[in-house]
């Protein structure tokens, strides 16, 4: 599909994206190349990391890839300083390095648990703790005028329950409270926007295949405002708009992108018993009201 944004509005910037090289982060690292930004792209298998800068660089996109654990703070540290050596500056970091699987809590066991938050939620904000020398106004390649910009990947499991991910959702909305809290403290300080995205089921990814398969998209149609699933496209725009200067007065902010599904419940009762249950409630209300008195109505 194509950009409903100019092509040079990330000119001049640098972007380093954990979890870069896969999914929707891979989206988000080709059409932030697309529209003038170099990526540096951080995972953990570097056969990953290699398919994903070769498929970059071949539609001109200047791209790096560097192996490294989000969990890890050396690695957070190599990693960010690697990509300020290479490319000379560090404007905008993407913390999308995520862990799932689906568990009951019975099932789950504490270090499972551990797991999942230590990549999600440690590793967002190790990431941003050790960006924030290069990221904030006056840094390393920074207008002294102006910080850089702080892109977090959340979800939206947590905003009201989801079967299975309880550890999904306890490490998600650790990551949305660090958005929160950095884009107050870091945005008054050092004038660093911190947003984040929640992305809802997008087709073709591993988060989509394990919680919601197509078959059962199906099943669920009429319980949500939108059937159909995102496009990683989707995602990616959003992520253009929160780092652009179209987003410039967003700061704190966790962009829902999921048309509309995480509203979603059972529609209990259909709209032609409802139409029929309205139209008896009105019946016996006139009934009620016929010959009181005027002063009764």
């Amino acid at each position: 599909m194509e950009s409903v944004f100019k092509p040079d509005i990330l000119n001049g910037k640098t972007a380093l994206i954990t979890g870069g090289g896969s999914g929707i982060c891979f989206e988000i690292s080709t059409q932030f190349g697309k529209h003038g930004a170099a990526i540096a792209i951080m995972g953990r298998r570097r056969h990953v990391l290699d398919a994903a800068v070769d498929a970059l660089r071949s539609q001109g996109i200047r791209a790096i890839g560097i192996e490294g654990d989000v969990r890890k703070q050396e690695d957070a540290v190599r990693v960010i300083e690697g990509t300020v050596k290479h490319f000379g500056r560090l404007d905008i970091l993407v913390n999308g390095a995520a862990g799932n699987f689906l568990a009951s809590p019975e099932d789950l066991s504490p270090n499972g648990f551990r797991t999942v938050l230590d990549i999600d939620s440690v590793g967002t904000y190790t990431m941003c703790h050790e960006a924030l020398k290069y990221l904030k106004k006056g840094g390393l390649g920074k207008d002294p005028s102006s910080g850089g910009l702080i892109l977090n990947i959340s979800a939206t499991l947590h905003y009201r329950a989801a079967w299975y991910q309880i550890h999904v959702s306890a490490a998600k909305a650790a990551v949305d409270s660090i958005t929160r809290s950095l884009a107050l403290e870091w945005g008054s300080d050092f004038d660093i926007r911190v947003n984040g995205i929640a992305p809802g089921l997008i087709e073709g990814t591993l988060g989509q295949q394990k919680l919601l398969p197509k078959e059962i998209t199906e099943t669920r149609k009429g319980l949500m405002p939108s059937v159909r699933l995102g496009e990683k496209w989707d995602i990616a725009m959003a992520a253009l708009y929160l780092v652009s200067d179209a987003g410039k007065f967003v700061n704190g902010t966790t962009l829902i992108v999921d048309g509309g599904h995480w509203l979603s419940q059972p529609q209990y009762i259909s709209k032609e018993e409802v139409k029929k249950i309205s139209k008896i409630v009105e019946k016996k209300s006139r009934e009620l009201t016929v010959g009181l008195p005027t002063s009764k109505l």
